[in-house]
């Protein structure tokens, strides 16, 4: 097992080739969500399913906010670059202050990569979408679209033009389909959820995340959870690759089938 601050060192340097597993696995979380509905006779809309996997998609890959090298900081040029360096400064001195065995661990996998923040941004988003109508639920999903794309799509292919045609795309859908009876307010939800697949995720790896801060754990509120050691892989290796990637693809596979089938 790797020390922990090499481990981190190692998988901060792969968080860009972790984004395709994040995205495939926020995107098959909610069509699994949807399938599960359909089997149970609640059968959803098109543009519910749609929507809710691209926006599940791009929220699993906003908790790497925190890392200047992620797909989301390198979306906007040095735009995002920036607001993901003061985000890691931000988030290191959050976790130096509240925890002086933490202190110097640096912001990646920090605050964001905690259901706390899952839950702020999904509500968040709520909020957002529930004031402004068809219009901010069209923002959000195309913006979200366009981070998926870029995440799920190799390195050589990974284009700022195609991201941003197919976050059009389902924006324009989330905008000319018929909105729920109850509004737009749920697009909160997918978000929330794709933030929490990511932090999952990243628990599955050597470096772990502080899941439940604040709550103390063995007198640390930063204190790393993840899977049983021997389970454990790092980020971008033959693991992911070869094991988890295909399962995330036959698996959403599956329940895209689910639900076109009569």
């Amino acid at each position: 097992m790797l020390p922990s601050r090499f481990a981190s060192r190692v998988e901060g340097g792969g968080t860009a080739v972790m984004g395709r597993s994040h995205a495939l696995s926020g995107a098959v979380v909610w069509l699994g969500g949807c399938a599960l509905a359909a089997g149970l006779g609640a059968r959803p809309a098109v543009g519910t399913v749609v929507v809710g996997a691209a926006v599940t998609a791009g929220g699993a890959l906003l908790p790497d906010v925190d890392h200047p090298g992620s797909v989301i900081a390198r979306s906007l040029g040095p735009v995002t670059r920036l607001i993901a360096q003061g985000t890691a400064a931000g988030a290191a001195a959050l976790r130096g202050a509240s925890c002086r065995c933490c202190a110097g661990r640096g912001g990646h996998r920090a605050v964001t990569h905690t259901l706390l923040f899952a839950v702020a941004a999904g509500l968040l988003v709520s909020l957002l979408c529930w004031v402004g109508g068809d219009v901010a639920a069209a923002v959000v999903a195309g913006l979200a679209t366009a981070l998926a794309t870029r995440g799920a799509l190799r390195k050589r292919t990974r284009g700022a033009y195609g991201a941003a045609a197919a976050g059009l795309f389902v924006g324009v859908m989330a905008a000319a389909l018929p909105g729920p009876v109850a509004g737009w307010w749920w697009v909160g939800l997918p978000l929330g959820l794709g933030c929490l697949v990511h932090s999952l995720g990243d628990a599955l790896t050597f470096t772990r995340v502080p899941l439940l801060w604040p709550i103390r754990i063995r007198g640390c509120r930063w204190a790393p959870l993840g899977m049983w050691a021997p389970l454990r892989f790092r980020t971008g290796s033959a693991a992911e690759l070869l094991l988890v990637v295909p399962a995330l693809i036959v698996l959403g596979g599956i329940s895209a089938w689910t639900l076109i089938a009569p």
